[in-house]
């Protein structure tokens, strides 16, 4: 047999076997090993972006509670709630008493506007406009019942 002068194919003609070899299992165990990785590969992605999105929205939520919980907004109870422009009323709230809110509402407009006990604070403005209108708000934002009394 003649020299060969390249080691790795020394070493392929040392270790040859006929019939050992078939390509077509080889490419089919590749194939599954990179399919199986590829389906991980998504799995991870997906179960990152859920907890990417579960977080995000745990933040969201914790900001908006701390924003709204009364001990983190300073009381601002020097500040009128109530400021006229020429030939219109804005009614400006900052983080005033929800008793408050609906005590210069009723003034303003002529009618008992109640609701149960609560420790809730609202910051709004309002333009004047029918009490029809500003009451869903006030419920919406706050998350409370308003009764009107007419």
């Amino acid at each position: 047999m003649k020299e060969l002068n390249d080691p790795d194919l020394e070493f392929v003609a040392r270790h040859y076997e006929a019939k050992r070899f078939d390509a077509r299992e080889a490419r089919a165990r590749f194939h599954n090993r990179t399919a199986q990785t590829t389906i991980r590969r998504h799995w991870w992605m997906t179960a990152a972006a859920a907890a990417a999105s579960v977080a995000l929205l745990f933040a969201a939520s914790y900001g908006i509670r701390s924003w709204l919980h009364e001990e983190t907004v300073p009381a601002a109870q020097d500040q009128p709630a109530l400021q006229q422009e020429p030939g219109q009323h804005i009614f400006v709230f900052e983080n005033t008493p929800v008793d408050q809110v609906l005590r210069e509402l009723s003034d303003h407009y002529g009618c008992t506007l109640t609701t149960p006990p609560t420790d809730k604070r609202l910051t709004a403005t309002f333009p004047e406009e029918d009490l029809v209108i500003i009451i869903p708000l006030i419920e919406a934002a706050l998350d409370i019942p308003i009764t009107i009394q007419r």
